[in-house]
C-alpha cells in the first residue's frame, strides 16, 4: 500500500502516526511476499500494541479538547480493534504464526487503514480543522 492524499487528515501528528503504521503494514506485505510473512508477525503485533495505546490516546485527546460530537463513537471502535488486537496475539502466541494468523494479521491492519483512517479519523480531522 502506498502513502497518498487520500489518506491525509491534515493534522500532522496523527498523519505521520499513521505513515508509521502504512510502513509497517508495507512490511508485513512484503515479508509475506518473500514467504517470510511469519518471522514478521510477532514483531508488528508488539508494535501495534504500543502504537494504538499511544496514537489513540493521542487522537482521542485531540477529540476531547475539540470537543468533538463523534467522540463517543471512535472511541468505541478503537476499543474494538485493541480487542481485535488482543484476539490476534493471543491466536499467535497459542497457535504460532501459521499462515491463517498472517492472513488475519493483514485482513485486519489493512481493513483498518481503509475503514477506519480513510473515513472516520477524516471525519474527525474536517471537523478538528474547522475549529
Amino acid at each position: 500500500m502506498e502513502w497518498n492524499d487520500n489518506l491525509l487528515t491534515g493534522v500532522e501528528k496523527i498523519d505521520n502516526q499513521h505513515k508509521e503504521l502504512l510502513r509497517r503494514v508495507n512490511n508485513v506485505l512484503d515479508a509475506c511476499n518473500q514467504r517470510k510473512g511469519k518471522e514478521i508477525v510477532g514483531e508488528t503485533l508488539d508494535f501495534l500494541e504500543s502504537y494504538v495505546a499511544e496514537h489513540f490516546h493521542d487522537e482521542e485527546n485531540l477529540q476531547i479538547e475539540s470537543q468533538f460530537p463523534g467522540y463517543e463513537g471512535h472511541r468505541q471502535l478503537h476499543a474494538r480493534f485493541i480487542k481485535d488486537l488482543k484476539d490476534l496475539k493471543s491466536r499467535f502466541e497459542k497457535d504460532g504464526a501459521s499462515i491463517l494468523v498472517v492472513i488475519e494479521v493483514n485482513k485486519t491492519i489493512v481493513g483498518w487503514l481503509r475503514d477506519h483512517i480513510m473515513k472516520v479519523d477524516k471525519e474527525f480531522a474536517d471537523y478538528y480543522k474547522s475549529r
